[in-house]
């Protein structure tokens, strides 16, 4: 078994071939299972259980499946900050509840994993972070504030994105189309919708795009249980 393991080791070491082989191991790298699962039954409802999600129940390194993602997508300048992006993105959804993989899908809708987008409305970074509501969170997580150059910072913009990302997701109540949508269009416009069936699903659709897209690539893709097996 130990060989199998080795063997396994190697073949992801060479399909990802710019992952720091030694955080193939590190558990505290690891997804929370527990915590992705139950997010995409919040996210997709009673479609989940006939979604390929619902087949990934159980699947190791899935950090590295997030760290491939990142490192297809960065652009080619901003590569080299693969690893600490995926470790970030992996730590903050954990400790917010979060799947990190929804957290991936808007940072691909938001800015394509460009850490130096920049929205015509003043938006900035990785998840298009407004500088007046980055501020106000940034102070809450003791992050130093030091104007929106603190966006351009991948670490930060998503520390800052996710709390924000949980912190609509309370308000709503955990009803994923308002605060997908409130993320957007700002909680105040969707407060103003009363009806369940006007709040509009254009951004919410398309962060469901690239999150099912997502998916279905590590169920094609994913090592075989017996292979995964230590």
């Amino acid at each position: 078994m130990k060989t199998l393991s080795l063997s396994l080791l190697i073949i992801l070491a060479i399909c990802f071939q710019n992952f720091n082989f030694v955080n193939l191991l590190d558990k505290k790298y690891f997804v929370d299972e527990q915590t992705r699962v139950s997010h995409a039954r919040e996210i997709l409802g009673k479609d989940y259980k006939k979604s390929d999600i619902s087949k990934l129940e159980g699947v190791k390194f899935f950090h590295v499946y997030l760290y491939d993602l990142a490192q297809k997508n960065l652009p080619a300048k901003h590569k080299k900050h693969s690893n600490r992006i995926t470790k970030t993105i992996i730590k903050e959804a954990k400790a917010h509840g979060i799947d990190p993989v929804f957290i991936a899908s808007i940072i691909q809708t938001e800015s394509s994993f460009n850490p130096e987008a920049r929205g015509l409305a003043g938006e900035v970074g990785l998840m298009q972070i407004m500088p007046s509501t980055a501020k106000e969170i940034a102070e809450r997580l003791k992050i130093r504030w030091r104007g929106p150059k603190t966006l351009l910072d991948p670490v930060n913009n998503i520390r800052i994105g996710t709390a924000y990302v949980s912190q609509l997701r309370s308000f709503f109540e955990n009803k994923p189309y308002r605060y997908m949508a409130a993320y957007n269009v700002g909680p105040g416009k969707i407060l103003r919708i009363e009806n369940s069936k006007d709040v509009p699903k254009f951004y919410s659709t398309k962060v469901m795009k690239y999150y099912e897209k997502f998916y279905k690539k590590v169920a094609i893709t994913q090592v075989p249980d017996n292979l995964a097996a230590n």
